[in-house]
């Protein structure tokens, strides 16, 4: 067999039989690791004697032997008689003699292995003859373990006594060795990557580095990792040998290394495996020789795993418990401790709490590992005796769980809220969760914490709420307009009762409000680009992140909210709370940009992200889903959708006011009208009880109106929409687009045109394409009942050609009956008009795009010329030059999409 990295040793070996033959008597000890190639080298030390003329008696210790005598059995086994009889035992001076006379005829070389694991008796006559032989030609070649401490009086001064004694350790290959067993196993040479790879997995551990080539071929290519072990393949198996050879004391220290992992130093070690720092020392270079260690650690995570799947579940959550209170009394960081107790299950004490909640704090902080976070509050949440602790950790759980679990996150807040009814909640926690509650959208519920703020520290409540983020000042509230709240009644305790028509706006519910309001100002956008731009998405941003993107939403930027929400949503399945939060976001803008089919696509894949724990958050995506359905027409699908158990506490939060909109849409769409009406109406009750009623975000004065319209309640209708454009929020092109649109529908015939025509405007500047074709519909209806017919004909055109781009089927059969919702242009009695691409209309001057503008619009020449200060001439040359540019011949050719684009630049 060849051996490697074995030179040195052997030309040692060779001196020592030199000597022999020469008529010194000598002792070598091979001390070598387990898996070093101890009994191999020792072979090849017999067979190099055998060779030499030497008689070899070769025998071998057994751990655990019980039977006296073994050993010398084995050893005297070939001097026995040849007439097979058993010779008995001889003393120990006769055993000498014995090997003497031996020697006479040729040296004898005692070979042994494992010399400490021999029975007693034969250790005796081992010491007897290394005390007396001096010039007799014998030589004792032993092997043992390296650095293991023994009882046995052999391995102490009477070795060294010995005038040839010889000391040669047997270490771990270098990685010029491991190189050259690889060559001898492949046959060829090995690269050195995969060369230094296997050695670094081995630890230069000869036993390990042959079980790893039991189990895989080596590399083809140089860039080929080696393939983590197989679970109780040949390494793992050669692995625990080693351990087990080595004695109880040194696998019980690997087992602790392993634990402690990056933290093992001799001392700790020696504390978790229960033995003193010298033993522990002694056994770490033990390992270190046998190549499973380096600097205290093991030398492959291969290794570590190994290791520890070897101990019994039990026992290895009992070492991770010691390892956690060993590590947190050395001052470790709390998250390394934490690991430990999350490995151990437990969390004893308050000293352990702390641990875990420091830990969740720095995980969030620098890894933002929400997961980890949970786990460990949770676990400290176990392990609490204090109710304070338990309701702060019940908030910082209901804070992280959001990320990927809504409903546990609102669950979470079930035990502080009864704290607080109960009048046991301090005033920090009160304010964090009146902060938890108004982030969840439970608004009737933050606005109770905050009153219950207000009382403890005797103040006017809601200062303890605001956020210290970026967009401080972005989310502040209007003046409120409420009256003062009158004085309870008696025996009401001062609560007001969800029954109340209209229940008063006090300065706690104003500041729960403030994160679901958006005043939308110049300077509002240019912290939101700010904030979106130079933050990156974490625990400690994702609120204020989302409320930017929410504002975009509510504030006419619909087209940007979409593209950061695809920016922001988080990739994979780590954080689906968040993902569903954004896929609500962007389900919402596209429904205000008109793209039904993109936001029905994105409110089901938000829904489905949090699948089974959406809790009240659910019903935000369900409301944009259901919206957006009716509006396609999908009137089945709703029915289904609305068939989902609604709770009773959706209607203390902010997610019920689109629910009942939605609702009442599509009551609205299946001729329900007073229904629908009571939907709106109780959407409006709510939003105004909540500080929320900003028509940006919940329109329900229009909706109302289109209900009572519908119910021919015109008075009624009107006096809501007059409302709506007396509201901020009216300023905004398609809150007043749409008011607009409704305010034309309670006017005489005369005065629609105009309204419609600002209406249009409005909305094709807000980039909502199905309220424009709402808009055009209603233009096109009232020019045809005042005789423009052509005009009214072009228009309508245009309003089934957007009904139909966005797939609202019923709008776009409304507009044209029986040319259904496909995106198609409708039959009409006149040439199909032909499409432009963009290559045909990018050849167009500006001044050209104008005059298309607003021919395609269907205004006549002479007024194209009094809008845009030009002459009638000035028109026709312009128009010539189009035709001429687009290859058409005719007015209602020119393309349908342009004048969107360009309108807005005549006049």
């Amino acid at each position: 067999m060849t051996l490697y990295d074995r030179d040195k040793e052997f030309t040692r070996v060779e001196k020592a039989l030199d000597s022999t033959f020469s008529g010194t008597a000598g002792i070598v000890l091979l001390e070598g690791a387990v898996g070093c190639g101890r009994t191999e080298f020792l072979k090849e030390c017999a067979d190099l004697a055998q060779e030499r003329g030497a008689r070899v008696l070769y025998g071998g210790g057994a751990e655990g032997e019980t039977l006296p005598h073994g050993l010398l059995r084995r050893l005297l086994a070939p001097l026995a008689p040849r007439d097979g009889q058993q010779r008995s035992i001889p003393t120990h001076q006769e055993f000498a003699e014995t090997l003497a006379e031996a020697a006479e005829d040729a040296p004898v070389v005692l070979c042994v292995d494992d010399f400490p694991h021999a029975d007693g008796p034969s250790l005796g006559y081992l010491l007897h003859l290394a005390r007396v032989v001096r010039r007799q030609r014998i030589l004792l070649i032993l092997t043992g373990p390296l650095h293991e401490r023994t009882d046995s009086p052999v391995l102490g001064t009477e070795l060294l006594r010995h005038p040839g004694f010889v000391r040669i350790p047997l270490t771990h290959l270098s990685p010029a060795g491991t190189a050259a067993l690889l060559t001898e196993h492949a046959g060829a040479p090995v690269a050195a990557p995969p060369a230094e790879r296997l050695h670094a997995l081995s630890g230069g551990n000869p036993l390990l580095l042959r079980a790893l080539l039991a189990e895989q071929p080596l590399p083809q290519r140089e860039s080929d990792e080696w393939p983590a072990p197989e679970a109780g393949g040949p390494f793992t198996k050669a692995l625990l040998t080693c351990l087990h050879r080595s004695g109880s004391g040194v696998r019980e220290l690997a087992r602790a290394v392993a634990v402690l992992g990056e933290h093992a130093t001799p001392e700790l070690a020696a504390r978790l495996a229960g033995t003193t720092p010298s033993r522990a020392r002694q056994g770490l270079t033990a390992l270190e020789s046998a190549g499973l260690t380096r600097d205290c650690r093991l030398s492959h995570p291969a290794v570590a795993a190994a290791v520890l799947d070897d101990l019994p579940a039990a026992e290895r959550t009992a070492l991770h418990g010691r390892a956690a209170h060993i590590l947190d009394e050395a001052g470790v960081r709390a998250a390394s401790v934490a690991r430990h107790l999350l490995a151990a299950g437990t969390a004893e004490g308050p000293r352990a709490v702390r641990v875990l909640h420091e830990a969740a704090r720095q995980s969030l902080v620098t890894g933002d590992d929400s997961r980890h976070a949970v786990a460990c509050l949770e676990l400290a949440r176990s392990g609490c005796a204090d109710e304070s602790t338990d309701w702060d950790l019940d908030l910082r759980l209901a804070a992280v769980t959001w990320r990927f679990d809504p409903a546990a996150a609102e669950g979470h807040l079930k035990g502080p809220l009864a704290a607080l009814r109960a009048a046991r909640l301090g005033a920090a926690a009160a304010g964090h969760l009146a902060r938890l509650l108004v982030t969840q959208g439970r608004i009737e519920e933050a606005a109770e914490a905050l009153e219950y703020l207000a009382r403890a520290t005797g103040s006017g409540g809601g200062a303890q709420c605001t956020r210290e983020d970026p967009l401080r000042g972005l989310f502040a509230l209007p003046p409120a307009e409420d009256k003062p709240a009158p004085a309870p009644a008696a025996g009401e305790g001062g609560a007001e009762q969800p029954a109340e028509p209209v229940r008063t706006v006090s300065a706690e519910l104003r500041s729960s409000a403030s994160l679901w309001t958006h005043p939308g100002t110049q300077a509002d956008e240019q912290a939101i680009d700010k904030l979106l731009e130079g933050t990156p998405l974490a625990q400690s941003t994702f609120d204020p992140m989302v409320q930017a993107v929410r504002t975009l939403v509510h504030t006419d930027h619909a087209d940007r909210a979409v593209t950061w929400c695809r920016t922001l949503r988080p990739e994979g399945s780590a954080a689906p709370g968040w993902n569903a939060v954004f896929g609500y976001l962007q389900a919402e803008a596209q429904l205000r940009l008109g793209d039904l089919a993109g936001a029905e696509q994105q409110a089901e894949a938000a829904m489905e992200a949090v699948a089974d724990r959406g809790g009240l958050f659910q019903f935000g995506p369900l409301a944009t889903l259901v919206l957006a359905q009716t509006a396609r027409g999908s009137y089945d699908a709703v029915a289904r959708q609305l068939q989902t158990s609604v709770p009773e506490e959706l209607f203390t939060s902010v997610y019920s006011l689109n629910f009942l909109r939605a609702r009442g849409h599509y009551y609205l769409a299946t001729h329900r009208h007073k229904a629908a009406l009571g939907e709106f109406l109780d959407a409006g009750r709510l939003a105004r009880r909540w500080g929320l009623d900003r028509p940006q975000q919940l329109p329900w004065r229009t909706d109302a109106a289109e209900a009572l319209l519908a119910l021919g309640e015109h008075r009624q209708a009107e006096r809501f929409v007059l409302e709506q454009l007396a509201t901020p929020d009216a300023r905004g092109p398609r809150l007043r687009g749409v008011t607009l649109r409704l305010r034309a529908a309670t006017t005489p015939l005369r005065q629609r045109p105009k309204l419609l025509t600002r209406a249009v405007d409005e909305l094709r500047r807000s980039g909502d394409r199905f309220e424009l074709a709402r808009a055009l519909a209603d233009l096109g209806r009232s020019l045809q009942m005042m005789g423009e017919g052509t005009r009214a004909a072009m228009v309508t055109r245009r309003a089934w050609h957007l009904a139909a781009q966005c797939g609202a089927v019923p709008l776009a059969e409304q507009i044209l009956p029986g040319q259904g919702g496909q995106d198609r242009k409708p039959n009409t009695p006149e040439k199909e008009p032909v499409e432009a691409g963009a290559s045909d209309t990018d050849q167009l001057s500006e001044s050209e795009k104008r005059v298309v503008s607003l021919a395609a619009y269907g205004y006549t020449n002479r007024e194209i010329s009094a809008k845009l200060y030009i002459t009638v001439s000035t028109v026709e040359q312009h128009l010539t030059r189009v035709y001429r540019k687009l290859n058409i011949t005719r007015r209602q050719e020119l393309p349908m999409d342009l004048h969107f684009e360009t309108l807005e630049h005549a006049g």
